[in-house]
């Protein structure tokens, strides 16, 4: 898998040979958490670990998984932490790009199809430079695969007063990631599943707008263009007022919290939830519109 695991790092020691986990014991290896990597199509994670001699512990978990979208998804549920920089990267864009967090003794890494984590369960000045020695030395001579392209294609701006949030853009396959991120519904409101992708994005407005709310855009690609309207279909009837269901594939709706928009095209769905008012929302929609239409040359 082209990852250097070093046999020592300041004063801790590699331990022995790492444990191999499949995904179907992934619930015996984590409490609670391993419906997370699942929903990422997680393949396999190996697990070592490092001690002192004071017997203090340093964890390393490279959960290996099936595409490079899916480790950068897993990244991208959480923003928090320092940006790390874990080794050269190649090419003017790759700089802009955040490949590792540090914060509170844990590690988070994206490199390539690897989503790896280092932590020390005790931080000191000497662990955390252990943890940071450890992951360079992982990072090291991997691949630098482009982010998602349905990320790439979220708008930096839309408007003249609002800009996409960089700490509040995730990218997902499964309904119960996106619960987490933006709650829906308790069913699997959007027909998510592994053969689906989504990117979530949240616009902060500027002056003159309620900056206590953000509008919320999700971009949805499906693996062809019947999933994609049954998907649609699903979402009007569950989400939207009766009265408001229509067989058009464009269309802005008024809803108690704000204006709710969608659009769909070809394989995608874009939706727009707490636009203030119907001009925004229909802002919003068109310049989502456009962005999967991007995509779609893109892939084409």
């Amino acid at each position: 898998m082209n990852v250097k695991i070093p046999q020592s790092a300041g004063g801790w020691s590699l331990s022995g040979p790492p444990q191999r986990i499949e995904p179907k014991a992934i619930f015996d290896y984590m409490d609670g958490a391993g419906e997370l990597y699942l929903g990422y199509r997680f393949k396999f994670l190996e697990v070592y670990q490092y001690h002192n001699s004071s017997q203090q512990e340093i964890l390393v978990e490279l959960y290996w998984m099936e595409t490079s979208d899916d480790a950068w998804g897993l990244l991208s549920g959480d923003w928090g932490g320092d940006v790390i920089d874990v080794g050269p990267v190649p090419g003017d864009a790759a700089k802009a790009r955040i490949h590792a967090l540090y914060g509170a003794g844990l590690l988070r890494i994206w490199s390539g199809n690897l989503n790896a984590r280092v932590l020390t369960y005790q931080e000191t000045d000497a662990s955390k430079e252990a943890v940071l020695a450890i992951g360079k030395a992982i990072y090291a001579g991997r691949p630098e695969p482009a982010t998602p392209r349905l990320i790439r294609a979220l708008p930096s701006t839309i408007g003249p007063n609002f800009t996409l949030r960089a700490d509040r853009v995730v990218y997902l396959r499964s309904h119960l990631v996106l619960n987490s991120v933006y709650f829906l519904s308790s069913e699997n409101l959007l027909d998510l599943g592994p053969n689906c992708e989504l990117a979530v994005g949240a616009y902060r407005g500027g002056a003159g707008t309620d900056s206590t709310k953000q509008v919320r855009v999700l971009l949805a690609r499906y693996p062809d263009e019947t999933s994609a309207r049954a998907a649609l279909t699903h979402f009007q009837r569950v989400y939207l007022p009766a009265e408001s269901h229509s067989a058009e594939s464009l269309a802005v709706v008024s809803i108690e919290d704000g204006w709710t928009g969608y659009s769909r095209s070809g394989r995608g769905l874009a939706l727009v939830f707490e636009a203030p008012d119907e001009t925004s929302a229909r802002l919003f929609i068109e310049a989502a519109k456009q962005a999967l239409d991007s995509v779609e040359v893109l892939h084409d």
